[in-house]
């Protein structure tokens, strides 16, 4: 009667031991899937985080407008956050990030180019069949703002190159 007793308790105990084990794999996969990574930092900006998520929404709204890879898009967030940050320590202010960008810019890049009346007639010039015709007077404020819209681009990419090279910038785009 005892040896069949052990026995008995013995099955049990095996039951309960596979139960055991079965309940631990199952709540491991179960937590296995319920801690899916939902976002991840794809790059730092000093003390900035760009997350997956924001690089896909940035990159989507731009792709409707400019053909971009996402590399390129990653690295515009990364230029705005800088100069951002400039324009901030600066205590600019405005409604809105592109506000605050665009009298950032002019106020530290375009008030210091100047476009003299020479490169002006001397453009004019050059592109005379892309004027057809038209006078110097008629098209010289455009030619002016052209030429002044060139020089701005020039100066901001050297602009961002200096900033780029002050931050603490860390790239982790790999592994989509």
């Amino acid at each position: 009667m005892r040896f069949r007793a052990r026995s008995i308790v013995r099955a049990l105990w095996r039951y309960v031991i596979k139960g055991i084990f079965f309940f631990a794999i199952t709540l491991h996969a179960i937590t296995l899937h319920a801690t899916e990574i939902i976002d991840r930092v794809v790059a730092y900006v000093d003390e900035t985080a760009v997350t997956l998520s924001e690089l896909h929404d940035y990159y989507s709204e731009t792709k409707k407008t400019a053909n971009i890879t996402e590399e390129e898009a990653l690295n515009s967030m990364i230029n705005r956050i800088l100069l951002l940050k400039e324009a901030r320590a600066m205590k600019l202010e405005a409604h809105t990030d592109d506000e605050l960008l665009k009298d950032y810019i002019d106020i530290k890049i375009g008030s210091i180019i100047l476009i003299k009346e020479d490169a002006v007639i001397s453009f004019y010039n050059e592109h005379l069949k892309e004027f057809k015709g038209q006078e110097y007077l008629t098209v010289r404020d455009t030619i002016e703002k052209y030429l002044f819209e060139l020089e701005i681009n020039k100066q901001l990419k050297k602009h961002l190159e200096e900033l780029r090279s002050k931050a603490e910038i860390k790239i982790q785009l790999t592994d989509k």
